[in-house]
């Protein structure tokens, strides 16, 4: 019990500082022997992250810490998150990280906020005149809360299993979880940027084949045409919101993906010449470098959403709310194991979203 009620008290602390109980030992220690708060911690509490044979260090012993001191299971999620890299090195194809300009941390409701510009747009200029008057954007907060999404999964194992079983053999199934906690905030993140968030509307569409005029060539529907990409790239820019990032699904992405590829004449050579035409806007116009590309599986087929990454959706945490619980059930003799957390979306500005649809 006594073990129970310091691990509580700890990640009470840690979340009444907006942080995880990682950040808050490296924060709060003093480094040991050249290692980190949270290193020492686990040291201490002889809870490794990988097999050691030649230091006769095994996953086993962490296997046993938590079984025994339940007190360290507030570390639970940390060494696992740890032991997830080290053994599998996990590739989230769908990353919340890609699509968002920061994450923080926030102990209370946030407001949308907007942003309101004086006469500068319809001076055309931002050139200030001796004694003139500066160009200033307002930021005002609106009535509207961000909404905040519960994000989560679990294991249950019996008491069996947990005797038996080394951490490591519980690490696939928590790798799914952690993956699918990952794309569920992505799924939430992308309904912000396409649909608005209840303050700013939702994002402009433009059909591939209205550029038919402009580029001179005519579109196939259902088929990324890349004059017309090079097109909506350079407005976009011109619009004072170049695309760096382009989020779609995986249908898209092999689409996306194709327009590089070096297989079959017609390809190879619309590929150069779209790099040709970078390198030659590089060189003294303007730089229209190649987007990222991220993936989510909720944008619509054939949809190219492109995004300004650091001026349009930011993610925000709710502080404690990142939690990894234990149950034990002495009826069916069961463990569970849960990981939630809380997060929403703040759009930062409207106007930097573009969905370039490639189907009309």
């Amino acid at each position: 019990m006594e073990s129970a009620q310091q691990g509580m008290n700890l990640a009470r602390e840690a979340s009444a500082y907006g942080l995880n109980l990682r950040d808050y030992l490296q924060l709060a220690c003093s480094p040991v022997d050249g290692l980190n708060g949270y290193e020492a911690a686990l040291q201490h509490l002889n809870l490794p992250v990988n097999d050691n044979f030649d230091a006769g260090v095994t996953l086993q012993a962490a296997s046993n810490t938590f079984q025994t001191y339940s007190g360290t299971r507030a570390l639970f999620k940390e060494v696992l998150d740890d032991v997830i890299r080290w053994k599998n090195r996990q590739t989230n194809f769908e990353n919340i990280a890609a699509i968002v300009s920061n994450s923080r941390t926030i102990s209370g409701n946030e407001l949308v906020s907007t942003i309101v510009n004086d006469d500068s747009d319809s001076r055309g200029t931002y050139t200030v005149a001796e004694g003139g008057r500066i160009p200033v954007r307002t930021i005002r907060t609106s009535e509207t809360s961000v909404r905040m999404y519960k994000h989560g999964g679990g294991i249950r194992t019996t008491y069996e299993f947990n005797r038996r079983a080394a951490l490591e053999l519980v690490v696939p199934y928590l790798a799914r979880v952690q993956r699918e906690l990952e794309a569920s905030k992505v799924d939430a993140a992308m309904g912000i940027i396409l649909n608005g968030d209840g303050v700013n509307g939702a994002a402009p569409v433009v059909g591939q084949s209205g550029y038919d005029g402009n580029t001179g060539v005519t579109a196939t529907n259902g088929k990324i045409s890349i004059d017309h990409l090079l097109y909506w790239l350079v407005m976009r820019a011109k619009a004072g919101a170049p695309v760096d990032t382009i989020v779609g699904n995986w249908d898209t992405a092999f689409k996306y993906a194709r327009l590089w590829s070096t297989q079959g004449s017609d390809t190879k050579a619309d590929a150069e010449n779209f790099q040709t035409m970078a390198n030659k806007f590089a060189d003294g116009m303007i730089e229209i470098p190649l987007p990222k590309f991220a993936l989510s599986s909720s944008v619509s087929a054939n949809n190219l959403v492109g995004i300004t990454k650091a001026e349009t959706v930011e993610e925000l945490i709710e502080a404690g709310s990142d939690i990894e619980e234990t149950e034990r059930n002495v009826n069916n003799q069961t463990i569970s194991v849960y990981h939630t957390e809380n997060s929403g979306f703040r759009m930062l500005f409207d106007d930097t979203r573009s969905v370039f649809d490639y189907s009309s």
